[in-house]
Formats: C-alpha cells, structure tokens, sequence
C-alpha cells in the first residue's frame, strides 16, 4: 500500500511540474511552487527527489521522446520508412508540447549529474537506433549519426525557436504548412540516402 501511495504522490508532483512549467516556464519552478500546486509538502518532494534539479530532470526523463517512444519495428526493406516515420513523431511530440520545448531549453543551459544521467541514456538509446539503422541500410555508421544528429538537433532548435520566431530561411516555423515544407524535405533527404 505505501509503494502505490509513493507513486501517486510522485505522480501528483510531477503533474505538477508540467503544469507549471507550461503556465509559467522553468524559471517558476520552485519546490514552494511545486508544493502548492501538487499539496505536498517540500519535505515529501524533496525525500522523493532529491533536489529540483533531479525533479526536472525525472520530469523530462518521463516525457522524453527518445527514451518514451516505441518505435515500429525495422526491417531491412522499410529502414527508409522507419526513418521517416521517427522524424516525423518527434517533430508532432515537439511541436505539441510546450512543457518539453521548455524543458529542452533549459537542458541546453544547465549541467548536473541528474541531466548527465538523462543524456548518457538518451545516447544509449539514439544509438541503438543509429546502429540498427546503419547495419540495415548498408550506410555508414557515421553517416547515419551525422544525419541524425543534424535532423534532431535542427527539428529541436527550430521548435523551440517557433516560440518567438515565425520565419526561418523563409519557413513558417510556426505554423503547420512550413513545417510540411520541413518534413518534405526530411523525405526527400532519406529518399536519396536510402535509395
């Protein structure tokens, strides 16, 4: 009974997190914040957790595509549609989660063991999908990581940029005709690698 009424608890804190982060953005959280929102006292979050940091950091953990995602099954025949078919979740769970966008951004400006912890796991996964991808479609591992890190790493800037930003090299980053104008692109560029 104490474990599934840790859970919900945990589960109140983080819910918690979310919301405050979507209302107000990372820098409004606070263990006082989150311990209004949620009804639970900082001592509780902070026995659960540790520190804000490491709260952040399970928040992110627990809606992070790359480390939430299932990913369809690849053959050696569909590697270009299994490709596809990623960049394209990623790009929809970017785009319609102002929580994680925000949480991204943040991620990008801070560094302690909780976020490295994130990142080394992160990593582990991104690269069993680089690895299988490149065994199947005959193409370089490097190859196949520089792509992928060129696509991720621009579909991420570019999403959290739409924040504040309409246009980007003629593109309307906020809006969902340029941002079919990107996975075209996207398509075409695997169309061509996995030829």
């Amino acid at each position: 009974m104490a474990s599934r009424d840790r859970n919900l608890t945990e589960k109140r804190i983080l819910e918690a997190v979310g919301k405050i982060v979507e209302a107000e953005g990372f820098e409004a959280v606070g263990v006082n914040a989150v311990a209004n929102v949620s009804g639970v006292s900082k001592v509780l979050i902070y026995r659960y957790f540790g520190s804000i940091e490491q709260l952040l950091a399970k928040y992110l953990e627990d809606n992070d595509f790359w480390l939430n995602t299932e990913f369809p099954a690849m053959q050696h025949d569909n590697v270009k549609e299994f490709s596809k078919t990623v960049f394209r979740a990623y790009i929809d769970m970017l785009r319609k989660s102002p929580a994680l966008r925000k949480l991204y951004r943040w991620e990008l400006s801070t560094n302690n063991p909780a976020i490295e912890k994130l990142r080394e796991r992160r990593e582990q996964t991104a690269m069993g999908i680089i690895n299988a991808v490149s065994q199947m479609s005959g193409q370089s591992l490097d190859r196949v990581a520089g792509i992928s890190t060129l696509i991720t790493a621009s579909v991420s800037y570019l999403c959290v940029l739409s924040e504040n930003c309409g246009v980007f090299n003629s593109l309307e980053i906020d809006n969902d005709s340029g941002w079919d104008k990107l996975l075209e692109t996207i398509d075409f560029m695997f169309d061509k690698i996995f030829s």
